[in-house]
C-alpha cells in the first residue's frame, strides 16, 4: 500500500513504478495467448503521451475527456494528464453526440482522447463547434489528414522526441501537482435531470486508497483482476485504477463483455469486481437448468441450495451447522459447489459489488458455495466507497461498516449524510445545487435512504425520490420488489409504479442477451417472445415468487411485458444503466393505465363472482 506515503496521485504512479518496474502491471490478450506488460513499459507509454500533451500546448488544471472501452489505451491517457496536472472527464461510449457535446463543453475539454472509427466520426465536429476542444487523438483508427487531430502513436512519437530533448519535462510538470488539486471530474448519471460534474481532488482519491485498506489489506502483486466495467465509472476508475497503482495487483483487460466467461476461465481472478446482475443472471440460469433435470436431480440441487443457505446463515450468527451437515458438505462440494466456483476460475477470493441490492437468498447460497460477494455503497460525490463489508467482517444483505474516517448520520427520514475526506466539495459550474447539497453542519446529503443494524451496518433501501407512497398511505422501496422478480435470466429491467395508485403493477423488459438463445430453443423470432405462451408463463412465474417474498402492500398486482428493453437510445436509461422512472412513466403512460384497469376489471369480476 502506497497511498498512505505521497501526497498526490503523480506521486503515487512515480513509487509504484520505482517499487514494481519490472513486475507485471497488465496483460492483454494476443490471439489465443495473454501478454504480460510491465510497470516499467506502462511507464513509458505514459511518459510519451504526457511528453505529447505538453508539447502540444497542455496546461496544468486542464481537462482531458476520454470515450472509448475500457483498456490499456484509455488508462496511458488518464495516467499522462493526471500526472502532469490536468483534469480527466471519463465518457461512456454508449452516449448520444448530444451528451459527448454537453460533457466536453460543461468541463471545458481541451483534449478528446477517442477510441475507433465509429466514436471518431461522431465527435470529429465538435472540433468546430465545441470552444474548448483544441485537438482529438485517435486510438484504433487511422483517420485522415487534418489539423488538430492525432493519431494516439503520433502524440506518443511527439512525446519521445521532446523527451529526448528536455528529459525532466514530464516530472518537472509531475512536481507541481497539489494535493488539492481536482483529479477527475465525474458526470453523474443524470436519473432525474441534466448529468452533474463531480470534481474529485487528489487528497479524496488517496483519502479512498487509505480507508480502502480494511477491505484490501491482504492484496499483493501476486493478484489478478479483471478490467472490463467502464473506466467512465468512479468505481473502476478510483478503486480499480489507481486501487492497483496502491497496491500492485495486476490486471486482464477483457476483450468484450461477450467473451468474459471464457476469459474469467483463462486467467482466473483471484479478485473480482462485477455489478449484481451476473450474480442474479448466473442463479437464475441454474435454477432454469434445474427446472429441466429429472425428479432426482432437482431434489439434489434443493438439497445442496438449502444446505448453502444454512451454511451462510451460521456464519452470519444463525444457527449452527449440525452434524449431519458438517459431514454432508465435502459431499456437496464435490458434486455442485466446486463446479459453481470453477465458472469463474476456480480461486476467486472476493467478489466486490454494489450499486444495486441483491436479494439475501442469491447472496446466502453463493456465499454458501463459497463464492464471498462483498457487497459495498458509495456514490461519486464521496469518490466511491463509504460503506463496506470485508473479508474478515461481512453482514449478508448490509453493505457494512463506515470506511475509517468517514463520519454518517441518519436524517429523519432516513437520508444517509456523509462527511469526510473523501466527499467533494461541490459540482462543477453548479452553486445553486451545491447550496443544497449539504446540510448545516456540512454533511453530504446523499439522496439514498437506509437504516442502521444492531452491529453498525447500513442497509439500504433505495433513493429518496423513488420512495412510492399508495393511496393507502404504504411506502413501497422499487429497487426490493425490482430486484426480488429478476432472478429469472430472461428479465432484463422491472419498473414498479404504484404512487398514489390502490396497489402497484410493473412494466417488465428481456433481455437481449438471452432472447436469441431462448428464441431459438423456441423455434421462434426474438421479437415475438413478448406474448409467447412459454415466456408469458416464465415471467409470470418469476413475479409469483417475488411476490411470495414481499408484503401484501407490495406485491405486484399486474404487469405486463414490454417489446422493447429500456435503453439509453430511447432515454428510458442512464449511462450506468439506471431505470429514468419520470421518463419510463410518461413514455409508457398509456400501457400504465391499461395495467391498471384490467387488474381493476379482474377484482372486480371476481368480487362480483358467486360465492
Amino acid at each position: 500500500m502506497l497511498a498512505n506515503n505521497v501526497s498526490n496521485l503523480s506521486e503515487l504512479f512515480q513509487q509504484r513504478i520505482a517499487e514494481s518496474e519490472k513486475l507485471e502491471c497488465y496483460r492483454i490478450k494476443n490471439g489465443d495467448l495473454w501478454l504480460p506488460v510491465s510497470w516499467s513499459v506502462f511507464s513509458g507509454e505514459v511518459d510519451a503521451v504526457a511528453a505529447g500533451l505538453i508539447q502540444t500546448g497542455f496546461e496544468h488544471g486542464q481537462t482531458v475527456a476520454i470515450l472509448g472501452k475500457t483498456s490499456p489505451y484509455w488508462c496511458e491517457s488518464d495516467m499522462a494528464s493526471i500526472l502532469i496536472g490536468g483534469r480527466t472527464v471519463g465518457i461512456y461510449d454508449t452516449l448520444l453526440a448530444d451528451q459527448i457535446q454537453f460533457l466536453l463543453e460543461d468541463s471545458c475539454a481541451v483534449t478528446l482522447f477517442v477510441a475507433g472509427e465509429e466514436a471518431y466520426a461522431r465527435v470529429l465536429p465538435f472540433l468546430d463547434t465545441v470552444e474548448s476542444l483544441k485537438q482529438i487523438v485517435v486510438w484504433e483508427h487511422q483517420p485522415d489528414s487534418r489539423e488538430g487531430v492525432f493519431t494516439l502513436s503520433e502524440l506518443k512519437a511527439l512525446g519521445r522526441e521532446t523527451l529526448e530533448k528536455t528529459p525532466q519535462v514530464v516530472a518537472s510538470r509531475a512536481s507541481k501537482v497539489k494535493g488539492d488539486d481536482v483529479a477527475l471530474i465525474v458526470y453523474t448519471s443524470g436519473t432525474t435531470g441534466r448529468p452533474k460534474g463531480v470534481p474529485l481532488t487528489h487528497s479524496n482519491v488517496l483519502s479512498q486508497l487509505k480507508s480502502g485498506d480494511m477491505l484490501i489489506e491482504d492484496i499483493t502483486g501476486e493478484d489478478i483482476t479483471i478490467s472490463f466495467l467502464p473506466m467512465a465509472h468512479v468505481a473502476e476508475h478510483v478503486p480499480g485504477f489507481f486501487g492497483r497503482s496502491n497496491t500492485g495487483m495486476r490486471t486482464a483487460f477483457a476483450t468484450s463483455y461477450d467473451t468474459l466467461l471464457d476469459e474469467l476461465l483463462e486467467v482466473r481472478p483471484t479478485y473480482f469486481g462485477a455489478v449484481p446482475r451476473i450474480f442474479e443472471k448466473m442463479y437464475g440460469r441454474i435454477l432454469e437448468r434445474v427446472a429441466h433435470a429429472n425428479p432426482r436431480r432437482q431434489a439434489i440441487f434443493r438439497w445442496v441450495r438449502d444446505l448453502a443457505r444454512r451454511r451462510a446463515q451460521a456464519a452470519m450468527g444463525g444457527p449452527a451447522l449440525s452434524l449431519k451437515d458438517r459431514m454432508l458438505l465435502p459431499l456437496a462440494e464435490r458434486m455442485v459447489y466446486r463446479k459453481i466456483r470453477d465458472v469463474f476460475g476456480g480461486r476467486v477470493k472476493a467478489f466486490v459489488t454494489g450499486a444495486a441490492p441483491i436479494d439475501l437468498e442469491i447472496l446466502e447460497f453463493f456465499y454458501g458455495v463459497g463464492m464471498r460477494i462483498i457487497e459495498v455503497y458509495g456514490l461519486s460525490e464521496a469518490t466511491a466507497i463509504s460503506f463496506a463489508n470485508t473479508l474478515d467482517r461481512q453482514q449478508l444483505g448490509t453493505v457494512g461498516w463506515a470506511i475509517p474516517g468517514l463520519e454518517y448520520k441518519l436524517a429523519d427520514d432516513g437520508e444517509i449524510l456523509l462527511r469526510g475526506p473523501t466527499v467533494f466539495g461541490g459540482y462543477l459550474n453548479l452553486p445553486d445545487e451545491n447550496n443544497s447539497v449539504f446540510d448545516d453542519e456540512g454533511y453530504l446529503c446523499t439522496g439514498d435512504i437506509g437504516e442502521i443494524t444492531g452491529n453498525g451496518c447500513l442497509r439500504i433501501t433505495d433513493r429518496k425520490k423513488n420512495l412510492i407512497k399508495t393511496a393507502g398511505g404504504k411506502y413501497v422501496i422499487p429497487a426490493r420488489v425490482e430486484s426480488v422478480a429478476k432472478s429469472e435470466p430472461l428479465i432484463s429491467q422491472v419498473y414498479i409504479h404504484g404512487d398514489n395508485r390502490p396497489f402497484v403493477v410493473a412494466l417488465i423488459t428481456l433481455d437481449d442477451r438471452e432472447t436469441d438463445r431462448v428464441a431459438e430453443e423456441l423455434k421462434t423470432t426474438p421479437e415475438a417472445l413478448p406474448s409467447h405462451p412459454v415466456v408469458v408463463e416464465r415471467v409470470a412465474k418469476a413475479v409469483e415468487v417475488a411476490n411470495s417474498k414481499l408484503a401484501r402492500f407490495e406485491r405486484i398486482k399486474h404487469h405486463t411485458i414490454l417489446p422493447a428493453d429500456f435503453s439509453l437510445e430511447a432515454g428510458t436509461l442512464t449511462p450506468t444503466l439506471k431505470i429514468k422512472r419520470r421518463i419510463v412513466a410518461d413514455h409508457y403512460s398509456t400501457e400504465i393505465e391499461r395495467l391498471y384497469t384490467e387488474a381493476s376489471a379482474s377484482y372486480q369480476s371476481t368480487s362480483a363472482a358467486p360465492q
